[in-house]
């Protein structure tokens, strides 16, 4: 008579590797809280009405108010329990429509062959190999990521803050400004004096002028970058020259201050403009060591950060401590 072995665990078998792969755990984990991310902003009240609320911490992974605006939220890529991008002052209304577009990136990931060709995949699939003692994967990307790719933030505005601040990110904020406030001076041509905003009077547009003294139906659309025009088009129909702005704007936004495309004649103008502006020296009482080495100084231009790279005084020795090099 042969003898029964009883199993301790019941004949209940384990799941095979591929389906539980940390990368496939990841993935599976991700979803469920991006839904409660989602469910979460759901149930929020609205801001005007609950004034008290601005100054609680959401109990959501994927967002949280935005230090910079009551208004604006910062909204998290999140993977394997750790940020690994964030979109910062997105709007309000666009808030729900970014954690829906998070939530369709993590449902195409592939959980057993991930396409770690896309940077953003790529950066998920290394925090997990990260958090389990796992190889990381290290690929290098064409300096023009590919539009169509797949992007969790496709369509939201916002800021990258993850983004290295150099001196080309400081100008695009400064021109997203002009930009924005182009466009309200634009939409307010044809409202009565009175009611037109405090702002718009305060500071004129640097976007658009009229193309003729006693005429406010053309206009002159000028790309406006670091102090400079860089580029106008003339005598534009008022129909056309809104068109022109959006256009415009769309430019501005798509400037890409880490990897600019400096064969775009344009995109080359504005590099210029932005290395001539913030180059360093131009201060009467400036040292001779911040000069750039084309003026006897220390101080050189970065086309792998794309800045200014400075040497600094010691405050207490006064000495002066040069820049690093191969920034």
């Amino acid at each position: 008579m042969s003898k029964i072995i009883n199993d301790p665990f019941g004949g209940i078998i384990g799941e095979t590797s591929d389906s539980a792969s940390p990368f496939k755990i990841d993935k599976d984990e991700a979803i469920k809280d991006i839904e409660k991310s989602i469910i979460v902003w759901g149930k929020k009240k609205s801001l005007k009405d609950d004034k008290s609320q601005r100054n609680l911490k959401p109990n959501a992974l994927h967002w949280e108010f935005s230090k910079s605006s009551k208004s604006h939220f910062n909204i998290h890529l999140v993977w394997s329990k750790n940020i690994i991008r964030t979109l910062g002052n997105v709007p309000l209304n666009q808030v729900k429509l970014a954690l829906e577009s998070i939530k369709s990136f993590y449902g195409k990931i592939s959980g057993i062959k991930p396409d770690l060709s896309n940077p953003y995949i790529l950066a998920c699939y290394n925090q997990t190999a990260k958090n389990y003692n796992l190889p990381q994967k290290n690929i290098k990307f064409k300096e023009q990521i590919e539009v169509n790719i797949l992007n969790p933030f496709a369509g939201i505005q916002g800021e990258d803050l993850n983004l290295i601040s150099n001196d080309l990110s400081k100008d695009k904020h400064q021109a997203i400004e002009e930009i924005n406030l182009s466009f309200e001076c634009f939409n307010q041509l044809d409202v009565i004096e009175p009611k037109k905003t405090v702002k718009s009077n305060k500071k004129k547009p640097k976007n658009f002028s009229f193309s003729y003294k006693t005429s406010t139906d053309y206009f002159d659309i000028h790309l406006s970058w670091a102090g400079k025009i860089i580029k106008s088009t003339k005598k534009i129909p008022r129909p056309k020259a809104r068109l022109a702005l959006m256009s415009l704007r769309s430019f501005i936004k798509s400037f890409n201050t880490q990897n600019p495309d400096l064969n775009d004649s344009n995109i080359k103008l504005m590099y210029e403009a932005s290395k001539l502006k913030h180059k360093p020296g131009k201060g009467k009482n400036s040292p001779k060591e911040l000069l750039s080495k084309d003026e006897g100084g220390g101080s050189y231009w970065s086309y792998k950060t794309h800045r200014w790279i400075k040497g600094k005084f010691n405050k207490k020795t006064n000495e002066f401590i040069p820049p690093k090099k191969d920034l």
